[in-house]
């Protein structure tokens, strides 16, 4: 076997290892966020040897939370600069979870197993994921409300959790101390080690197969193979200085935007991107850290230039960052950062439309949602989950003791109740922008975050809420030739009394159009106060009219509105749920592509059939007369093609009379 065959054999390998890692990670979790919603990353790690080229590198990672690909290396490297590699062991696990050594959020916990052969230290396996609670003010952590890191939960930064592949007391304290849900972190944290574990056997096993050297030699193959195929996608987009912005709609305090500036200066096969310009640190948690602004850049780039190839640190080679600090995307500590993942995507969102703005015509596409537009609620139920999955049972106080050696907490009404907490962390998920080659995608994850959406079931079996509607809504995508995705509405009713920390932070920019495409229409949320009645029956019938609205900009009727046609709702302020209170959030649509009166017309009438238009909207955004009643008999839809013609030919006459100025 040649050498260039077995680096390709081993490249292939290194990724294979972390996917089958991730689904240990999935299998063994109990968190919904991480089992459900893919909240967390497995990567592995190369060692120093920098005759290779090796700097502890992020080799190969697994296709789940975009948020965490970038910032993987600098978590690894400070996590080895502090605690010394001198200083690993065979058999080690060490967390972390300091923002600002990390990245994301102090929810967001990375953890580092070294990997030896004998005394040698070849590599490693590194993992970060969501931890439902790490104590703080707020149950679940979810709150624009806090002002600093001290109020978003227990710090750690370089500590064991296991050692010689044991629970490490100490470490496993720390954890189960502080936080309020020690039935799932016992589970997640079993789950991490489990996951890191396989992956050292994996690596032991290309060892033996094909001992150190090579493996080493193909780890920095696979490293210059992403740092070429990067480089090859940055020479198709042309050389030149490209500007973008985008930002966040304000902080718990102050209702004033936050702007993200990008300059990207691309030469050849190197790109910069600079952020001078963007708004100050935030007051509240609102902020991320430089690693998170440097991985919006990152996958930015990855997305638009080198989609294909499987991610790892050296795609990011040819890409230099330059971000002034004490901006609300280079937050310094003690700053909060509970809510980075918005102020992360509108980094996302700046760079795109600053390459867009540069790229031929043609190439461009349409913004898509970018708002996670979650609700945290939180509280408590009269009865422990009774599904399969999630019936621990007495085991669960068993398994702590015997892991940590100290008494547990159980957290049940102090009267002897029974009733226990919850943690839901509800998100939205919505559509992506059209381009050239066709519609946008019309349920999607935001593109950092790319989550999977936890099921109905799995929502209402863990928490006393019922998801009364998930559906498109009609009239929501960007029109175009091709058409965006579509918006998504979630009903979501408490049946107890809970508190709901809503994350509405990307309403007042509306996700772009391409190439003569319109913009995405608006989204916003509403609540609904329960009377006393039938709530479900009442909620199931409600229209946006009916109920108060939340966040976004409004029109006098209480329906969502452009914002230049309506009035704007700060909506992040906590809320204090009765039973039966419903939360209706609707995702916006997502930018079109090319001029809408282009587009086929049989193309709208498939989307009127399937929902995605009504007939007004095929009237007014397209120009297209539809014949028939898509309620009572949607085959028997037709288009009208004479009125049709009639239709878009007077609209291209007034549009022509307008240019013309006459």
């Amino acid at each position: 076997m040649s050498d260039q065959v077995a680096r390709e054999i081993i490249r292939s390998a290194f990724f294979a290892t972390v996917r089958q890692a991730g689904r240990i990670i999935l299998r063994s979790s109990f968190s919904p966020i991480i089992r459900d919603a893919f909240d967390f990353c497995v990567t592995l790690i190369g060692p120093e040897d920098l005759e290779r080229g090796l700097a502890h590198d992020v080799v190969a990672m697994n296709e789940s939370l975009a948020h965490f690909s970038g910032v993987m290396p600098f978590m690894v490297r400070n996590l080895l600069w502090e605690y010394g590699v001198e200083n690993l062991r065979p058999g080690d696990l060490l967390a972390m979870n300091n923002p600002f050594k990390g990245g994301n959020h102090v929810y967001d916990n990375g953890f580092y197993k070294p990997v030896f052969v004998g005394d040698r230290l070849i590599g490693g396996v590194a993992v970060k994921a969501h931890l439902m609670d790490m104590g703080g003010v707020t149950a679940g952590g979810y709150s624009t409300r806090k002002r600093s890191l001290f109020e978003e939960g227990v710090v750690i930064a370089g500590v064991p959790v296991y050692k010689d592949d044991r629970p490490w007391t100490p470490g496993f304290n720390l954890y189960f101390d502080n936080s309020r849900l020690p039935d799932n972190m016992i589970a997640d944290l079993q789950a991490m080690h489990s996951a890191c574990t396989f992956a050292e056997e994996r690596l032991h096993a290309l060892v033996e197969t094909h001992g150190v050297d090579t493996v080493h030699d193909a780890m920095a193959y696979t490293l210059d193979y992403a740092d070429r195929s990067m480089r090859e996608g940055l020479r198709a987009l042309p050389d030149g200085d490209f500007v973008g912005e985008d930002g966040i709609d304000a902080d718990a305090f102050h209702d004033e935007p936050y702007v993200v500036r990008a300059t990207v200066r691309k030469r050849g096969d190197e790109v910069e991107v600079d952020f001078s310009g963007s708004t100050r640190e935030a007051a509240s948690s609102v902020n991320c850290s430089v690693f998170d602004a440097a991985n919006g850049v990152y996958t930015a780039l990855k997305f638009l230039c080198d989609p294909h190839n499987p991610n790892n640190a050296g795609a990011f080679r040819a890409i230099t960052v330059v971000a002034p600090e004490g901006t609300f995307i280079t937050a310094r500590p003690p700053a909060a950062t509970t809510m980075y993942f918005d102020a992360a995507e509108a980094v996302f969102n700046a760079v795109t439309k600053a390459i867009i703005s540069g790229a031929p015509p043609g190439s461009g596409f349409g913004g898509h949602y970018g708002s996670n537009m979650g609700l945290l609620m939180t509280g408590s139920t009269a009865a422990a989950p009774s599904g399969p999955r999630r019936s621990a049972g007495d085991g669960v106080a068993e398994r702590l003791a015997a892991a940590t050696q100290s008494i547990p907490v159980v957290l049940e009404d102090g009267a002897g109740s029974g009733r226990r907490l919850f943690v839901a962390p509800m998100l939205a998920l919505g559509g992506f922008g059209a381009s050239a080659e066709g519609d946008g995608e019309d349920f999607v994850s935001m593109s950092q975050q790319n989550l999977m959406d936890m099921s109905i079931e799995s929502i209402e079996e863990d928490h006393p809420i019922v998801v009364l509607r998930k559906e498109y809504v009609a009239d929501t995508a960007g029109p175009g030739a091709h058409r965006g995705g579509a918006g998504v509405v979630y009903d979501r009713m408490v049946v107890g009394e809970a508190d709901v920390y809503p994350m509405l932070l990307h309403l007042r920019i509306l996700p772009w159009g391409a190439d003569g495409g319109g913009a995405g229409r608006p989204g916003g949320a509403w609540i609904g106060e329960p009377d006393g009645g039938p709530a479900a029956a009442r909620w199931l019938r409600s229209a946006d009219e009916d109920l108060r609205p939340l966040g976004g900009y409004f029109a006098d009727s209480g329906a969502a509105a452009a914002p230049h046609e309506g009035r704007w709702h700060a909506g992040n302020a906590d809320i204090a749920a009765a039973p039966g209170t419903l939360l209706r959030v609707r995702t916006p649509g997502a930018g079109g592509w090319g001029a809408a009166s282009t587009r086929d017309p049989e193309a709208v009438l498939r989307d009127v059939r399937d929902g995605f238009v009504t007939l007004d909207g095929a009237r007014v955004d397209y120009g297209v007369v539809i014949l028939g009643d898509p309620d009572e008999g949607p085959d028997e839809l037709t288009v009208d093609r004479e009125a049709t013609e009639a239709l878009r030919g007077d609209a291209a006459q007034r549009s022509s009379t307008r240019e013309n100025g006459s």
